[in-house]
């Protein structure tokens, strides 16, 4: 009976640990939950990396951590901002105290992506005494429906970038538009909007997805089209205006 009583006790302890050990690795291997510490220490060594904060607009413009894009999971943008990520690139995702980011990072995990989730949030980066960056409100550095207008009509022909530097397919066209604007110099005017900053112009246009790109001749759009364009697409589009 003793010996009973050992193995199922025994057993309980084994399934307890492999459970606790399951709670920060992932089945499939992809990513996992890791302290403050690690957490920076892996930004600073991966190359090809994201951070995501998953909490609200506001939250995010009064404190985030450095060189990380909001993506609220809250938000109903959620999955149309997702689909634009980088596939190659590694997440690091986290919220406030871990909640949000644990439901962003198994969304995230579910397609596909190596995800590394802040374990207790920004309350145990803080505690740490990590640093973060802070402001007191949201810097407007992005277009307004007036600065905008004035940018569409200050040249005869206006190319516009509709982009986000998360946006994977956005960082591929990036090349392109820069390869035009040598090509073309001053016959052609290029505008890029940030669309998180630009946050008129994108409720103004109703943007669902970015890329999209925007032409127009002595201040009429002549030509609007989501998605990713090949610079021989986009120059084909100019070519009867240039």
């Amino acid at each position: 009976m003793n010996k009973i009583k050992i193995s199922i006790v025994f057993g309980f302890l084994l399934l307890l640990f492999a459970c606790g050990a399951q709670n920060n690795k992932p089945i499939d291997g992809k990513g996992e939950k890791i302290d403050s510490k690690t957490f920076q220490a892996k930004i600073d060594s991966t190359i090809n990396h994201t951070v995501i904060d998953v909490r609200t607009a506001e939250e995010f413009y009064t404190s985030h951590i450095r060189e990380a894009i909001n993506i609220n999971i809250q938000s109903s943008e959620f999955d149309n901002k997702v689909a634009l990520l980088d596939k190659s690139s590694t997440l690091f995702v986290y919220c406030y105290s871990g909640g949000r980011s644990k439901t962003a990072s198994n969304a995230l995990r579910s397609l596909g992506f190596e995800v590394y989730e802040l374990d207790g949030g920004l309350l145990k980066w803080q505690s740490t005494g990590l640093p973060l960056e802070v402001s007191s409100k949201k810097p407007m550095t992005g277009y307004t429906m007036d600065t905008y207008k004035t940018a569409i009509n200050a040249h005869k022909l206006t190319l516009v970038d509709f982009y986000a530097p998360w946006c994977g397919p956005c960082k591929m066209m990036s090349p392109h538009i820069e390869s035009l604007r040598s090509k073309y110099g001053p016959n052609l005017s290029i505008v890029k909007v940030d669309t998180d900053k630009s946050i008129e112009v994108s409720q103004y246009f109703k943007i669902s997805a970015i890329p999209l790109i925007k032409i127009y001749n002595n201040g009429k759009e002549v030509y609007s089209k989501m998605g990713y364009h090949t610079e021989e697409a986009i120059e084909l589009a100019l070519k009867p205006y240039l």
